[in-house]
C-alpha cells in the first residue's frame, strides 16, 4: 500500500507504555486465554455466523448509538455486549499493540486503522459476503479499497460513518456562503472566528488556503507564516468540539474549521443558524470504520457484529441518534426525515468534487505539522 508506506512498523512503533494502559475505560471482559483457532474469522463459514460465543467485547466513541446497538444485538442474537467508550485512539491501540487481551470489536479512525493494519493487528473481513460492503456508497466503497485494502485484496475495514471537515459559518451573519477558507484570514472578522487547537487540522486548514495538497504540502514556510498571520485574528484556539459549539450558540464566533456531525447537531437539533461551506480550495472528510482485532476472544460475535451494525438500514440509524453521516447508498429510502435536513447530510453528492480524504500521516509530516503549530502558538 504506498499510501501507508512510511508509516511505522510493528518493529519500529514507539510504545506507549503503562501510564496510557492505565487509564483505560472500565467495561472491557472476556476469556485471554486464546489460541490461534479460536481468534481467526478467517474458518467462518456464513455471515452472519450460525452461532456465537455468547458474548462480545466492543470499543466505540460513540455513546448515543450505543444504547440502542446493544439492545438490539443482545435480543438478535442470545448474546452479551460488553462495551468500553474511549475518548483518544491510542488506548486501543496500546492494547492490541500489547497483545489484544479482551478486545472484539472497535470503532476505529482512519489513520489508526491504517496504522493498525500495518502492524499485522487486525484481521480481514469477509466483505464479499457482507450486505454492509454492498450497500456502501460509490464514494465510501472507492475509499475503503484504496486505504483499507491490502495488496493481496483482504479488506480490513468497513466505513460506519463519514465525517467532513468543512467550514462552518453563521447563516445569519453571511448573506450567502463565504465560499472560501479566506475568511479565517479576514481581518474585518477578527474576534469572530476560531481555529481549531490541533497542528493537523490547522497545518491542513493552511496548506488548501495557499493552494497546497493538505495530505502533500510543499511549502512549509508559506503554512507557517499564513497561520501566524491568522493567530491574532481569533477568538480563541479551541481543544474540543463542545466549547466550538457554545462559541457558535453565544454568537461569540460565526466561523471555524469544524465537522459535519456537529454542525448537523446544531442545525437541526438546537435550532442555530448554521451551514457548511462549499469552499473554493475544497475541504478534508474521514472515516470512523468497523475492525476485528488480531487475537479477539470471540471473533464469531465481533462479526456478528459487525455485520449487522453496518448494514445499511441499522448504519443509517447514526443520522437520527447522532447526527453522522451513514455512507450508504440511496441514503434517504432507510430513514424518515425532513427534506432539508437529507439535503444537509447527503454533503457527498453536492461537494465531492471539492472533497480530499484525509490520508494517513507519515511520521515526518507529522513532526512538520507539530512544529509548525508549535512555532505558530508562541509566535
Amino acid at each position: 500500500m504506498s499510501n501507508v508506506s512510511n508509516l511505522p512498523s510493528r518493529r519500529s512503533v514507539l510504545k506507549y507504555g503503562a501510564a496510557a494502559g492505565a487509564s483505560l475505560l472500565a467495561g472491557c471482559s472476556g476469556n485471554t486465554e486464546q489460541s490461534a483457532e479460536a481468534t481467526s474469522i478467517r474458518a467462518i463459514e456464513s455471515v452472519p455466523p450460525a452461532s456465537t460465543e455468547g458474548q462480545v467485547n466492543v470499543w466505540n466513541w460513540y455513546v448515543d448509538w450505543m444504547d440502542w446497538a446493544v439492545k438490539e444485538f443482545e435480543q438478535s442474537h442470545n448474546a452479551s455486549v460488553s462495551t468500553a467508550m474511549y475518548s483518544t485512539p491510542n488506548k486501543w491501540y496500546t492494547k492490541l499493540e500489547a497483545g489484544n487481551n479482551g478486545i472484539d470489536s472497535i470503532s476505529a479512525t482512519s489513520g489508526w486503522v491504517v496504522r493498525a493494519m500495518n502492524n499485522d493487528f487486525l484481521q480481514p473481513l469477509p466483505v464479499n459476503k457482507m450486505d454492509g460492503w454492498d450497500g456502501l456508497s460509490e464514494m465510501a466503497k472507492d475509499d475503503a479499497q484504496k486505504h483499507y485494502q491490502d495488496d493481496d485484496n483482504n479488506t480490513y475495514a468497513i466505513p460506519e460513518a463519514q465525517v467532513a471537515h468543512p467550514l462552518v459559518y453563521n447563516t445569519e451573519f453571511f448573506d450567502e456562503d463565504p465560499g472560501s477558507w479566506e475568511i479565517l484570514w479576514e481581518s474585518d472578522l477578527k474576534g469572530k472566528i476560531a481555529m481549531q487547537d490541533w497542528g493537523e487540522v490547522a497545518c491542513r486548514v493552511a496548506a488548501l488556503y495557499t493552494g497546497q495538497d493538505p495530505n502533500d504540502p510543499d511549502d512549509f514556510k508559506d503554512i507557517e507564516e499564513a497561520l501566524i498571520q491568522q493567530k491574532e485574528l481569533n477568538h480563541t484556539y479551541w481543544q474540543d468540539h463542545s466549547s466550538a459549539f457554545r462559541m457558535f450558540k453565544n454568537e461569540e464566533i460565526v466561523a471555524t474549521v469544524y465537522t459535519d456531525v456537529r454542525a448537523h447537531m446544531g442545525r437541526f437539533m438546537e435550532g442555530m443558524p448554521i451551514d457548511m461551506s462549499h469552499t473554493k480550495e475544497g475541504f478534508m472528510y474521514t472515516y470512523d470504520t468497523f475492525v476485528i482485532p488480531d487475537g479477539a476472544p470471540n471473533p464469531k460475535a465481533a462479526l456478528a457484529w459487525t455485520d449487522m451494525f453496518s448494514k445499511p438500514e441499522n448504519a443509517a440509524k447514526k443520522v437520527t441518534t447522532m447526527g453522522c453521516l451513514a455512507p450508504v447508498k440511496d441514503i434517504g429510502e432507510h430513514i424518515d426525515i425532513s427534506e432539508d435536513r437529507l439535503e444537509f447530510i447527503q454533503w457527498p453528492s453536492k461537494m465531492s468534487d471539492s472533497a480530499t480524504f484525509i490520508e494517513p500521516m507519515s511520521a515526518e509530516l507529522r513532526q512538520k505539522f507539530d512544529e509548525i503549530w508549535t512555532r505558530v502558538k508562541a509566535a
